[in-house]
């Protein structure tokens, strides 16, 4: 409960902080988010303990995209697209290579080996081909078809709805008409329902992501700065600042799940997460950027969207037998590294 405390006041205490550098005050702010991602991943985690894991890993995903949603937006009304859209791409590839590496690497190292569900991870798996279908057709759409930058902005537009619509009726599909089939054996568990601590938990949900939502603002602002001053990449700063960022608290939700040999929680901690990114934050991410100033399209580099097929790829090679082993964990931390040290030098 300190922990918790601290963790709260020490990010409330820098987000007040503020210097004359961009520099300084970006990695302050930085600084100050790592915290609060921490700490929402703390309670997401004990939601799980009362509600299950298919719903627990989905809310721990929904929370755990908070930073990128927020910090999405703030770049969009400064302008700041390609960082966006790098950051898309990154948060992706970061929870099918580094979350899950880790969490698996570790997870592995104090078990032998851990068992999961298949059909959820290839449910899953299904729906990140699906968003990364999308992004090839519209690719190619934009490298074949002598279409205006008004005309690809538009049919991405149509494209964000439809993602959308498949991630609802995904949801529908895995909690309501076929929940049975997504029922691990931990779930059979007795589920304690203690009012007080659940609505403990969501206050504190909701404190921090108004805390981190004002934080965004500042962090992106001074980004901008730094990307001006120092004239750093925003594509380099989108694949790997923003989703180490917004993704530790996953991450130590993820780890400490595999380390609980809760495997899958921690798989759907981390592949949900991706989806959300890809067929929800993506798609709203559009659509508000739609109404901005500055609209956004669904248009990726090649080499973004090559790293992102790797990722998914990889991670489903990885999980279509049933089971983990911390090498396969090594595996996917180093084609991650191998990602991000090829990202350096394109950008």
């Amino acid at each position: 409960m300190k922990k918790i405390y601290f963790f709260g006041a020490l990010s409330f205490v820098l987000t007040f902080i503020s210097t004359s550098s961009s520099l300084i005050n970006t990695i302050i702010y930085s600084a100050a988010v790592i915290p609060l991602a921490i700490l929402l991943g703390e309670f997401t985690s004990d939601i799980s303990e009362y509600i299950g894991d298919k719903k627990g890993g989905l809310i721990a995903a929904t929370v755990g995209n908070l930073p990128e949603l927020m910090m999405g937006i703030w770049s969009i009304q400064l302008g700041m697209l390609p960082m966006v859209k790098s950051a898309l791409i990154g948060s992706i590839i970061s929870n099918m290579l580094l979350v899950l590496g880790v969490s698996i690497f570790f997870g592995g190292i104090k078990y032998k080996d851990q068992n999961f569900n298949k059909l959820v991870a290839r449910t899953n798996f299904n729906m990140l081909l699906l968003a990364m279908s999308a992004i090839v057709v519209l690719a190619s759409l934009n490298r074949y078809a002598a279409l205006t930058k008004g005309a690809m902005i538009s049919i991405s537009l149509k494209v964000a709805v439809v993602l959308i619509l498949v991630y609802i009726l995904g949801l529908v599909f895995s909690l309501y008409t076929h929940g049975n089939l997504f029922v691990v054996s931990e779930s059979s568990e007795e589920v304690s329902t203690k009012p007080r601590e659940m609505k403990f938990i969501f206050i504190g949900i909701i404190i921090c992501s108004v805390i981190l939502y004002f934080l965004s603002e500042k962090l992106i602002v001074n980004i901008k700065g730094v990307v001006d001053t120092y004239n750093i990449s925003q594509e380099f700063l989108g694949i790997i600042l923003i989703p180490i960022l917004g993704n530790i608290g996953e991450n130590v939700s993820a780890i400490m799940c595999a380390l609980k040999n809760k495997v899958n929680l921690s798989l759907e901690i981390a592949i949900g997460s991706s989806i959300q990114i890809s067929l929800f934050v993506t798609p709203i991410l559009m659509i508000f950027s739609y109404f901005t100033i500055s609209p956004m399209n669904l248009i990726f580099t090649n080499f973004q969207i090559i790293i992102g097929l790797i990722g998914v790829g990889m991670s489903y090679f990885v999980f279509q037998d049933g089971k983990t082993y911390w090498f396969e964990g090594a595996i996917l931390i180093a084609i991650y590294i191998m990602i991000t040290l090829g990202y350096y030098y394109i950008a």
